[in-house]
């Protein structure tokens, strides 16, 4: 997640992280290094979900609750929203996905990672909200959960190539990578970043894949017709 956001908005490769003056940047996650790196740096938001019962936007513990399904944040107001691992934990991640290209700023890019398939065509659900109730299509999955150590946190999706066509869908324009950086300690088998960039001139939103260039897991690009 670093080192891409390093080489998408021209930071330096190393040291501290400098953005240009009125940056914004929502995370949402409110731990881990990336998290720590980043506050110290003007415009920074960042939050946690702690549960349906809790206000959206109120603050837990000095910590802003939002559910990244129903943002509460105004239109095109971040340069970069961010996220780690969490679209998978959410019943409806396309609804989060539209609220992120809402509050992205037209040229604004949404980094993040999830757990991705990409010999899957379609995404793997594993659960549903059906008439109120949660369905459990497989055995069940749950990540480690920063907020609730002691419970873990349910795997809803894992996705497939469907998530890129989505996510056009949406109005996005998606690359991937598979990084492979030794220098910068990422040497891991699947270290795929993805980086969703909300067009500089927004008008009606996309109905067809724009053209693009998609990394592939084995590093080289090929171009992504429309």
């Amino acid at each position: 997640m670093a080192l891409t956001i390093r080489q998408s908005f021209d930071c330096h490769q190393s040291g501290p992280f400098h953005f240009p003056s009125g940056f914004s940047i929502y995370n949402a996650e409110s731990n881990g290094a990336l998290h720590h790196q980043l506050h110290a740096t003007s415009q920074y938001t960042c939050s946690e979900y702690f549960g349906d019962d809790v206000e959206r936007g109120s603050e837990v513990n000095g910590v802003l609750h939002q559910d990244l399904q129903a943002l509460t944040f105004t239109d095109n107001q971040f340069d970069a929203v961010l996220s780690s691992d969490v679209f998978e934990h959410m019943p409806r991640p396309y609804d989060a996905h539209r609220e992120v290209f809402r509050v992205l700023k037209p040229g604004g890019r949404h980094i993040f990672t999830v757990p991705f398939a990409p010999h899957y065509p379609r995404d793997d659900v594993r659960a549903a909200i059906v008439d109120g109730k949660i369905v459990y299509y497989g055995e069940k999955y749950f990540h480690g959960d920063p907020v609730r150590p002691d419970q873990g946190v349910l795997v809803w999706t894992i996705f497939g190539l469907q998530m890129l066509d989505e996510l056009e869908r949406i109005g996005f324009k998606v690359t991937f990578e598979n990084l492979y950086a030794p220098d910068s300690g990422i040497v891991g088998p699947a270290s795929i970043v993805f980086s969703a960039q909300k067009p500089s001139s927004v008008g009606i939103i996309a109905s067809r894949r724009p053209e693009g260039r998609i990394h592939t897991l084995d590093g080289s690009a090929h171009s992504d017709p429309a």
